[in-house]
């Protein structure tokens, strides 16, 4: 998308002055995102959850109640696009302070109106109450700090943290990340192999 004509203006990463120089492989940052609307029926409030990977390995979650109540599907969504948003960027700021090399960082959402929203310069905001979170990741996108991509909810881990599932139910999800056998420091190309799991 060309964001030169949106309003963030020529926005780019601020990366700190007085981080080591970066030595090693570079390393992407993959996020999956979720919320689950109504969650809490006593406060009536979503929850947010978010898994995040360095290349194939999962190295943290996140699995909150929202300080707001959000009143529609969307609006959750959005709220939790922007705090996976901001763990991305102290995250990348966390790997350069370590000397990590940083490459790519993308965010996965199952919400296709929220990507949409967000992925478009053009598109606009009909619900002010979620003004801050529609700028904040529409901003890290124009300054191509990450890249904000759909994904089926079917396919999306994140839903283990954001909902009441069974075991048997989210297994096809937990086994690929709780079983992965393999090197995960590579990222996939058109050489690698299939992840395999136990059982196989």
């Amino acid at each position: 998308q060309d964001w030169s004509q949106a309003p963030y203006g020529n926005v780019q990463e601020e990366i700190p002055a007085n981080t080591p120089r970066p030595l090693g492989n570079a390393v992407d940052t993959i996020t999956y995102v979720d919320a689950n609307l109504y969650h809490d029926l006593v406060t009536g409030r979503s929850v947010t959850g978010i898994l995040h990977f360095l290349n194939k390995t999962p190295i943290d979650w996140f699995s909150k109640k929202q300080n707001t109540v959000a009143t529609s599907t969307y609006g959750s969504e959005f709220v939790a696009a922007r705090t996976a948003t901001e763990q991305i960027i102290d995250l990348r700021h966390t790997l350069r302070y370590l000397g990590v090399p940083v490459g790519q960082s993308v965010m996965f959402g199952d919400n296709q109106s929220v990507v949409t929203s967000s992925t478009v310069p053009q598109s606009k905001l009909s619900k002010r109450h979620y003004a801050l979170s529609y700028h904040c990741v529409k901003e890290a996108l124009a300054a191509c700090i990450l890249s904000f991509h759909h994904i089926n909810g079917v396919d999306n881990p994140a839903d283990i943290l954001s909902k009441h599932w069974g075991y048997s139910t989210i297994w096809h999800l937990l086994q690929p990340i709780m079983f992965y056998q393999g090197d995960t420091m590579a990222i996939l190309t058109a050489t690698d192999t299939p992840p395999q799991t136990k059982g196989e």
